[in-house]
């Protein structure tokens, strides 16, 4: 099935048990190899047809009540009174081997390849082979778009940017000029690279902006989740680091570094100038304020404010936010305070007869 714009849906194909375990690896446990496979579930509501997987053995009692036909399970994992009706798969990881059934039963949509007349292509753009641009979208001068990149409807991609090849840009998507992207970068509707950073200099009663010249370089294999914006530098770069994996509604200001493979969670806000470096994870609604570091594989736990610089590897929480197992301990002496507060109101009115009795002596 193709959409107006030529480009394949992506609908469940029917794959057999046999076909899967041997793309996955899997030794398969069942009588009934040959069953289609046509779509995937969790465990608890997967159905005659459906792949599922076993994410835990704490959670082994349901293969005794799902009543999916095949189940990726683990090596050791026992097997007596599954269903008769379903296969298990026994792989290594059943979380990857799950991932990799998934993109066979739902291929990825591919592009038509094409250049829509409803496009604007700037005459000096410079598009590689296998390229496609859809209707509404425009391209400014001296840009340059690699092999095989996916131009979607509505996109605005200003002068002097330059994408690497396999890159995807969802609808609505905004490249500001001189913005920079790696090879197999994803970005989702409606994000925003490259707009100017929020930079004011208080003088004579009003802000006066410091212009924002400097530009956005995505690294390679990038994702960035819809509606998400990263300001350009204020001078030289805002930098997103390869692989780093970043979710809807997040704020990244102006000259902020992020390093490899690090997540970004919804709604996170991180102010300029900041550090970020390689696999730290920011979970939901954190804020991170301007001109910070955050070290090498830090957790920042959600709704947190970090206010200072965090360790490599240390794990923070609160506000403002300190490590986690000190916050912990102050919540729990917190409510013990509260637990013990009768005790403390019966102790300050006892007070003043306490100050007579000692004067009294």
């Amino acid at each position: 099935m193709k959409n107006p714009h030529g480009t394949e849906f992506s609908l469940a194909m029917a794959i057999t048990i046999k076909e899967l375990a041997a793309m996955c690896g899997a030794d398969i446990l069942g009588s009934n190899p040959e069953q289609t496979i046509n779509s995937a579930a969790n465990l608890d509501e997967a159905g005659a047809r459906q792949l599922t997987f076993l994410g835990s053995p704490k959670y082994a009692g349901k293969l005794k009540t799902t009543q999916a036909s095949a189940v990726l399970v683990a090596k050791g994992t026992p097997g007596d009174g599954v269903n008769v009706g379903t296969c298990l798969l026994v792989v290594d990881d059943p979380e990857m081997a799950f991932i990799a059934c998934l993109n066979q039963l739902y291929p990825q949509k591919v592009s038509s390849g094409a250049l829509s007349a409803k496009a604007h292509i700037d005459p000096t753009a410079t598009l590689g082979a296998g390229t496609c641009v859809e209707a509404f979208a425009s391209i400014g001068a001296r840009t340059t778009l690699g092999h095989h990149c996916w131009v979607m409807a509505g996109c605005r991609i200003g002068e002097g940017v330059t994408l690497g090849d396999n890159c995807v840009l969802h609808p609505n998507v905004v490249l500001y000029d001189g913005v920079r992207l790696g090879d197999n970068v994803i970005l989702h509707a409606g994000t925003i690279i490259g707009a100017d950073g929020f930079g004011y200099k208080f003088r004579n009663g009003e802000h006066v902006k410091f212009p924002q010249v400097g530009t956005v370089v995505i690294e390679s294999n990038v994702e960035i989740g819809a509606n998400t914006c990263i300001d350009r530098a204020a001078l030289g770069e805002t930098r997103v680091g390869m692989g780093t994996k970043i979710d809807n509604q997040v704020q990244v200001a102006h000259n902020v570094q992020i390093g490899a493979h690090t997540l970004l969670c919804g709604q996170v806000g991180i102010g300029g100038s900041t550090v970020i470096k390689d696999y730290v994870t920011l979970a939901a609604q954190c804020g991170v304020a301007d001109h910070v570091t955050v070290g090498a594989q830090a957790m920042v736990f959600a709704q947190s404010g970090v206010t200072k610089d965090i360790a490599d590897k240390d794990q923070v929480m609160g506000f403002p936010a300190i490590n986690r197992k000190e916050w912990l301990h102050e919540m729990a002496a917190q409510r013990r305070l509260a637990g013990n507060q009768k005790a403390v109101d019966e102790l300050v009115r006892l007070l003043p007869k306490l100050r007579e009795v000692v004067s009294d002596e």
